[in-house]
């Protein structure tokens, strides 16, 4: 159990800054466009390959002949001993409501959610946790036993109602999850008109109050912000990100060491925080981008929490609705992240990429994707969280960005629903429901599957 007592002794500490990232200009238009799933059939795996170097200090696989086993017949479920990611698609309904979650699933159950969608959206996570505590977590098939509606940690990566609007509802009354470890968010601070006033006082209310205890905020201020923001003129700007300076969160006595701040998702796995508030781990310390705005709906996203999931050679990345287009009120936040956190990252960069903002443009700059999916031959893919209500998501550029000079090497950009005036490539996969990622070899490699096209690529880890 994580108390948030510790912030107090850390907001003395000296922060060390560093240079802006370089930015990039606004994009231009949106194409419209038929969807296209893409080249994709179920079942081939493709071969090994050796590529780069273990990174900080995990496990990097091994190179060899790669078997990812029988195609899978039905929808991908977790199992002992890998790692399962689900993208969950929330849907419209009748409030047209835009709301994005996902749950990661490691490899002894552990069960971690990011972000919970809109306030209408609660029941979808909340079912979709039951179903997998229920049947697929269960001792029967190998895991602990668990509570049916027990989730280790949540992560909300900012305050907007369709990533932390469910929140309230999810944990309070009678049907509310049990949380265990914490729940992780950037902290209180550089408030302003960005934020979803609402959604974040109902957030405050409850880390303040009946979860106190599981109350983890990554970056602090001077003084407090309050959770009533009506009349408040001060934004409370951060004074540092020491959350992202603790080591094994669910432990407090390796706090005074200083490592990245990471969740054990068990036999090895782990989510490491890789940045949040505008800051990212670089060596030895968190490090601030230039500085920016609270105004702006897209400033608010700007200050998304990133984490990377590692697992032997397997690495997938997230990291909320962060910016990295340069233009004015959307931060470049995005290279400022893979240049200082790149220790961390390491070379070869992911196999698996969470597109940022819905894959709108404001996001997936050249050197954020550059870093992520460098052209260097070895297949990748890229999911993205959207429902119908993301007009014209994803963006061409965004589509264009990822898929520039075979960066993708004939793997997918999956999104969990195409929305109306929505761009196409020939790497879109529109895959009309929640798309699901399970690791294979103990991260060797993995499946990436759209269940409800029946589409599912096996693809080796690029460090393997």
């Amino acid at each position: 159990m994580r108390k948030a007592a510790w912030l107090v002794a850390l907001l003395s500490l000296s922060w060390l800054s560093c240079p802006a990232a370089p930015t990039s200009g606004a994009d231009g238009g949106v194409d419209g466009g038929a969807t296209d799933a893409g080249p994709f059939d179920g079942g081939s795996a493709d071969a090994g390959s050796t590529s780069g170097a273990s990174d900080a200090g995990l496990d990097a696989g091994s190179a060899g002949a790669f078997d990812a086993g029988p195609a899978p017949t039905g929808e991908l479920r977790p199992v002992p001993g890998e790692v399962t990611i689900l993208q969950l698609e929330l849907p419209v309904g009748v409030f047209v409501e835009i709301g994005e979650a996902a749950i990661i699933v490691g490899p002894t159950g552990t069960l971690v959610l990011v972000d919970v969608g809109n306030g209408h959206h609660d029941d979808e996570v909340r079912e979709a946790v039951r179903e997998l505590n229920t049947r697929w977590l269960t001792p029967a098939r190998g895991f602990p036993s668990r509570a049916p509606l027990q989730v280790d940690w949540i992560i909300l990566t900012h305050f907007h109602g369709d990533h932390v609007g469910g929140f309230d509802a999810l944990t309070s009354g009678a049907d509310a999850l049990t949380v265990t470890g914490g729940v992780v968010h950037r902290g209180f601070t550089d408030v302003g008109p960005g934020v979803n006033e609402g959604d974040y006082e109902s957030v405050c209310d409850a880390l303040r109050g009946r979860l106190a205890t599981r109350d983890v905020p990554l970056c602090v201020s001077a003084v407090p912000a309050p959770c009533n923001l009506s009349g408040v003129t001060s934004t409370f700007p951060a004074t540092g990100c020491p959350g992202l300076r603790l080591g094994d969160l669910s432990r407090a006595d390796d706090d005074a060491a200083g490592a990245p701040s990471f969740i054990d998702l068990g036999a090895g796995a782990r989510l490491t925080l890789l940045g949040a508030g505008g800051w990212a781990n670089g060596p030895g310390a968190a490090f601030p981008s230039a500085p920016f705005g609270v105004a702006d709906s897209n400033e608010e996203n700007g200050r998304s929490v990133s984490g990377l999931v590692s697992f032997g050679a397997f690495r997938y990345l997230f990291a909320g609705d962060l910016t990295g287009s340069g233009a004015p009120t959307e931060p470049d936040v995005e290279s400022h992240l893979v240049t200082t956190a790149a220790p961390l990252l390491g070379p070869g960069g992911v196999d698996v990429a969470h597109a940022n903002h819905h894959a709108r443009k404001t996001s997936s700059n050249p050197t954020y994707v550059a870093a992520l999916a460098p052209a260097d031959g070895h297949t990748r893919h890229v999911v993205a969280g959207i429902n119908t209500a993301y007009a014209n998501s994803p963006h061409q550029e965004v589509l264009d960005a990822w898929g520039l000079g075979g960066r993708l090497a004939g793997g997918g950009f999956f999104v969990t629903r195409r929305a109306p005036a929505g761009a196409t490539s020939p790497e879109l996969v529109d895959a009309q429901g929640q798309v699901v990622i399970r690791t294979v070899e103990g991260g060797g490699g993995y499946w990436v599957q759209a269940p409800a096209l029946g589409i599912a690529r096996a693809t080796p880890s690029v460090r393997r």
